[in-house]
């Protein structure tokens, strides 16, 4: 099967998307298919080496948080470029740019179409600080508004990573998708390899000479892995972590990972008197990433941006209990004190986090269990259910096909 990926976003940036993308080409590629990646141009990448990866040329975008990214204004003139792939299904994982080429090239090459939702652009809007969104937050909502159903009503199979997605379409979209079964969607959680997360596969050496390196010996250590920006709430984090290391001065708070939240968050550990206990890592390339989540002893999140949250799954994988603000989207990912714990205030987390400081013969069967829950989010299984959405929406889009030549003859014989 020859398939398009369509994405505003894939390496070398790093995010939800780009994991679920990538991991998606690779096990489908193992499997013989052959897999193209339609995305945007990127500052980090001067010359494109992979012949299946196709860069359209983009201009920047004015906000800081998307500084990386790119905007995709013609879509017509690459139209050529998608018919010469002779593609069998079309699968877009963003609402902007190259996915309206995407939908454009349904339309004009009629070809199948999946589209992923991954975004909910409300939650997201509603924690950014920045003048220029505040400002302009209206009109964005109302185009993404737009853009969403547009996609949604138009694929012929929706993959949403988790139930909360699909609450979210009916709660948002009420009068447009008050029956579910106008829209033709399958929940499917993005899986991948999980290998590079797994304890094993770390030497206790390497794990040890790493935790001196970073000054961590000895430390009881609080993990964020991820983007650091005002949806993800690591203010709310740091706030929560100062208590809890007043009574527990042995803790440390490792933050790894970028974004533009980081200089703000760091002026803010120094206000707090707590540079040398909340350490900005940075970014780690996610090669090597695995060993680094071996480095804590509890994950902590207070996000509720989250569709499914991959973070969560890797510090799983690699038996972390998580400690995480609750949200639907962790639902059935997060077993309330089995591989982690569910709060919902700070109180509740400090009193969490000192348990388990205070208690540490939990955590081996903590840990345990934790390792043992991700056998649901593995590539393999990810893979398999996409490919049956695949040959989902080619049957639809020949059904479509049947009956829209149906309806023409019928038409014609009554002239």
């Amino acid at each position: 099967m020859k398939i398009g990926i369509f994405t505003d976003s894939y390496k070398p940036l790093i995010s939800g998307v780009v994991v679920s993308c990538d991991s998606l080409r690779e096990g489908l590629e193992a499997l013989g298919h052959e897999v193209y990646i339609i995305t945007t141009n990127c500052p980090k990448v001067k010359q494109e080496k992979d012949s299946r990866v196709i860069r359209i040329k983009g201009m920047p975008l004015p906000f800081k948080i998307f500084k990386d990214h790119r905007w995709v204004l013609s879509y017509k003139k690459h139209l050529f470029k998608i018919k010469a792939l002779n593609l069998d299904v079309i699968h877009v994982h963003t609402e902007f740019g190259v996915g309206s080429l995407g939908l454009l090239a349904k339309q004009k090459l009629n070809l199948p179409l999946v589209y992923t939702a991954h975004t909910m652009y409300v939650a997201f809007f509603d924690t950014q600080k920045s003048f220029i969104v505040k400002c302009f937050k209206k009109p964005i909502l109302k185009y993404v508004d737009y853009l969403f159903t547009k996609f949604i009503f138009n694929s012929d199979v929706n993959i949403l990573p988790t139930k909360k997605v699909l609450y979210f379409l009916e709660n948002r979209y009420y009068n447009k998708v008050n029956d579910t079964s106008k829209i033709n969607y399958q929940i499917v959680p993005t899986g991948f390899n999980l290998e590079k997360f797994y304890c094993h596969n770390h030497s206790s050496e390497k794990v040890f000479s790493l935790k001196q390196q970073l000054g961590l010996k000895d430390s009881f250590v609080c993990l964020y892995v991820g983007r650091i920006s005002a949806e993800k709430e690591i203010d709310y984090l740091m706030d929560a972590f100062t208590s809890f290391h007043l009574q527990n001065p042995k803790s440390k708070f490792l933050i790894i990972g970028d974004g533009p939240e980081r200089k703000n968050l760091e002026k803010k550990a120094k206000k707090l008197n707590l540079d040398d206990k909340i350490i900005f890592l940075g970014f780690v390339a996610y090669d090597k990433l695995g060993i680094y989540y071996q480095l804590g002893n509890v994950f902590i999140n207070a996000s509720l941006f989250e569709t499914q949250g991959l973070t969560y799954i890797e510090a799983l994988a690699a038996s972390l209990p998580c400690v995480v603000r609750f949200d639907q989207a962790l639902e059935g990912v997060i077993k309330h004190e089995q591989n982690g714990f569910f709060y919902h205030n700070q109180e509740q987390l400090i009193t969490i986090l000192t348990s388990l400081y205070q208690n540490p013969d939990n955590f081996k069967q903590l840990s345990y269990q934790a390792q043992k829950s991700v056998n649901l989010y593995t590539q393999k299984t990810f893979v398999t259910n996409v490919l049956e959405v695949y040959n989902q929406a080619i049957d639809n889009h020949k059904l479509k096909k049947q009956k829209l030549i149906q309806h023409q003859k019928e038409t014609s014989d009554k002239i």
